[in-house]
């Protein structure tokens, strides 16, 4: 069976959203299924070349140009800034690398912005890509013979896309959702554009053959929204063991005990009770203790830059900040660390809390084979408390309580060895995750929707 799946992620681009439409194309044709892609190329967008390796040679895939209006405005205003600056400035401590190449300034006026910014597009800002690549998808529809359009989202112009696509030709429609839309506890439209956008949605779930999500309580979610008898499956993010195979971590003997965070804060994920509970085990610590460092590889959110000065005026040094980087180098860094930091982020409350107890960040498939303790902030009701109780080793911790941040921190160092050993293997039942096994599932549930479609 041939599919078209669509996705706005698709190597060079990089980050983590890439990965799961990666993987899948890697080793859907291991299970008779053939993978075209239609994607997007977006210049301003973090890219990682050594993606493009995993892709197969012979899988067809389109990239349409696409460049938002807010990233052409950040590209144009980081291009400014650097003229702007003196030649001869005398050198101070660089700014934390922030994910939208800005520096921190009026927080809440900038979230009230991008508020603003986001109401004005439907059903999001990668809408101009969805439109212009419709008629690429179509092409690759009749040259390809496909017979079943996968899309997988964020962003949701990939779903309004790939739906479309599918109900012109008269194909069965899949849907991915690597991340809820509408329930997201992100989620922050006005009143107005929520309920246009809720009706949006559960149209378009009426079309879909199926439904994909990455957690077991989503999955209950979408079947309580979809009509009875209508697939969902819950197939989670995972590790692919390839990637681990070829990355070594960096060998270290420094006393150190280093808490690693991998990926960038968004949405509801937010450091700074964080940084309060390190804060206290620092000010608590002995002045024998082990020394900590709070490794944070990836960009950073602009949101976020004041926290972090503010903490590294207070605790200079223990805060080591490391851009974006190729995703191999990522896994180098999680196997090198003492422990792994998986923040689910929540807040308090209500509809937000329980959405948020189902969260599995995808990061968490790594940190398990990784095989490394966790330090998990979020419900410890929640589903990635489950899978870290089940599959791996660590603590949870109220994201919202830095004492308990400070408690379950002081634990784990003490519970460290001082010397590195050799790398411990993954816990049983790890393996469940890996990337092949669970494309087979994919695979699997596909061929399921179209024999049980009825166009």
């Amino acid at each position: 069976m041939n599919v078209l799946l669509v996705t706005y992620y698709y190597p060079p681009l990089g980050g983590a959203g890439v990965q799961r439409a990666l993987k899948f194309s890697k080793y859907l044709g291991d299970f008779g299924v053939r993978a075209s892609v239609l994607a997007a190329d977006n210049r301003d967008y973090v890219h990682d070349e050594s993606l493009l390796a995993e892709v197969p040679d012979a899988l067809a895939v389109r990239r349409v140009e696409h460049r938002p209006w807010l990233q052409r405005f950040m590209a144009w205003r980081k291009r400014g800034a650097a003229a702007a600056a003196p030649k001869s400035a005398p050198k101070s401590a660089p700014a934390p690398r922030l994910a939208d190449g800005g520096t921190s300034a009026s927080p809440g006026l900038r979230d009230a912005a991008l508020r603003a910014y986001a109401a004005m597009h439907f059903p999001d800002d990668r809408a101009g890509w969805a439109r212009r690549a419709y008629a690429e998808g179509q092409a690759l529809i009749r040259e390809q013979g496909i017979a079943l359009v996968l899309s997988t989202a964020p962003p949701m112009s990939a779903h309004w896309l790939g739906m479309r696509l599918a109900r012109d030709a008269g194909l069965p429609w899949v849907a991915d959702y690597r991340d809820l839309w509408t329930d997201n506890p992100g989620y922050a439209a006005p009143a107005w554009r929520a309920a246009l956008d809720r009706r949006a949605e559960t149209g378009w779930l009426r079309q879909a053959a199926g439904v994909v999500t990455v957690t077991p309580s989503w999955r209950e979610r979408f079947v309580q929204r979809l009509a009875a008898g209508s697939p969902v499956t819950f197939i989670p993010n995972g590790y692919d063991e390839a990637d681990f195979a070829a990355a070594e971590p960096v060998p270290r003997d420094d006393g150190v005990f280093r808490l690693v965070h991998t990926g960038t804060f968004y949405g509801p994920r937010d450091p700074a009770t964080l940084l309060a509970g390190i804060d206290l085990y620092l000010r608590r610590a002995a002045p024998t203790a082990r020394p900590l460092r709070l490794r944070l590889v990836g960009n950073m959110g602009a949101r976020f830059a004041q926290s972090v000065q503010q903490f590294e005026a207070q605790h200079p040094g223990v805060i080591e900040l490391r851009a974006y980087v190729p995703h191999f180098e990522a896994i180098a860094e999680m196997r090198a660390a003492d422990a792994l930091l998986l923040v689910v982020g929540a807040g308090p409350g209500g509809r937000a809390s329980e959405v948020v107890a189902g969260t599995l960040p995808g990061k968490i498939f790594e940190y398990l084979r990784a095989a490394r303790p966790v330090l998990l902030l979020g419900d410890e009701r929640g589903d990635a408390a489950e899978i870290l109780r089940r599959h791996g080793q660590g603590r949870v911790a109220d994201e919202t309580r830095p004492e308990a941040i400070a408690a379950a921190l002081q634990a784990m160092v003490d519970a460290a060895p001082r010397a590195p050993g050799a790398a411990p293997a993954p816990a049983a039942g790890v393996e469940r995750f890996e990337r092949r096994a669970l494309t087979g599932e994919l695979a699997r549930f596909l061929v399921n929707c179209r024999e049980a479609w009825r166009g």
